[in-house]
């Protein structure tokens, strides 16, 4: 079996080619979820801050 002289060299992938998408297009197709998992997040903490308020007296 020879080996062949011509292959590419392997080389570490892309952030595209490796995820199929960049950081921005992914923020960009899906930023209605990501503000509302952050209108949550805020809803959350704000409860936790106001019990522990209500019951730390």
């Amino acid at each position: 079996m020879a080996l062949q002289q011509h292959l590419p060299q392997d080389r570490d992938p892309s952030e595209d080619q490796m995820w199929g998408y960049s950081l921005w297009e992914f923020i960009a197709g899906n930023w209605m979820y990501l503000i509302a998992i952050i209108f949550l997040l805020a809803i959350f903490f704000y409860a936790r801050y106001s019990w522990r308020k209500r019951h730390d007296k």
